[in-house]
């Protein structure tokens, strides 16, 4: 009896130290498992963070480029009116304007997406506009360069609706992409200084209560910086 009491208790003993060896393994697998979860989270809002404010750095570039385009655009749209007016042909063409593919899904801030994508759409009316302009400027060079006549009115048609570009179009939309590069550095300027750890781990967006009075004056600033930088030349490099 003592040998089965003493047998019992080895068996018992041995599986009760199998369930505490099992219990611990899982309560250490799970609470790595969370801890891997709340890791990988706070690495993904960090990033998050990181990729908006690259994303505004990119936009800035993006829009002060296009700010660029229009002053080429609307030298070649007045030349090529000019000529057009005086029933001639020409070999000018109109550049289109490049946007990155999606870069407002790539922002941080819903207000600020929502803008830019309304930009865009207006950016690619305006393409869809300069690509049949540059279409029938070919047709009627091909009709020159095959000494085929070019009915008047086609010439007149056409400089009207390079007219309409250069008085209409592209004055909005030069005047939209300086308030949206305003509102994009009024947003880089705020966030300059933050941390991507306490920011990522506090906020998943990031949107900015931007006033007209702080939203005038940065424009001030951009209306300056394009005036100096009209003015600059390779002397002031170095």
């Amino acid at each position: 009896m003592d040998f089965y009491y003493y047998h019992h208790f080895l068996n018992h003993s041995n599986d009760s130290a199998g369930l505490s060896s099992f219990w611990g393994a899982f309560a250490g697998a799970f609470f790595a498992f969370v801890f891997g979860l709340i890791a990988y989270w706070i690495t993904k809002r960090r990033e998050r963070f990181v990729q908006h404010k690259n994303t505004l750095v990119k936009l800035d570039r993006v829009l002060m480029k296009h700010l660029h385009e229009f002053g080429v655009i609307e030298t070649v749209i007045k030349d090529t009116s000019a000529s057009l007016k005086k029933n001639h042909t020409t070999s000018n063409r109109l550049s289109t304007f490049a946007i990155p593919e999606e870069i407002e899904m790539e922002l941080g801030s819903l207000d600020l997406t929502n803008k830019v994508f309304s930009y865009r759409m207006s950016i690619d009316r305006l393409n869809f506009n300069i690509i049949s302009t540059n279409h029938t400027l070919t047709r009627l060079e091909d009709l020159y360069i095959n000494g085929q006549p070019v009915v008047p009115v086609n010439f007149t048609f056409l400089a009207s609706k390079m007219d309409y570009l250069l008085n209409n179009d592209l004055p909005k939309l030069n005047e939209w992409t300086k308030k949206l590069l305003v509102l994009e550095r009024i947003h880089q300027d705020r966030l300059k200084s933050k941390s991507p750890f306490i920011e990522g781990l506090l906020h998943s967006q990031w949107e900015q209560d931007i006033s007209k009075e702080q939203a005038k004056e940065e424009y001030s600033r951009l209306e300056n910086e394009i005036s100096e930088l009209a003015k600059s030349s390779p002397d002031d490099i170095f």
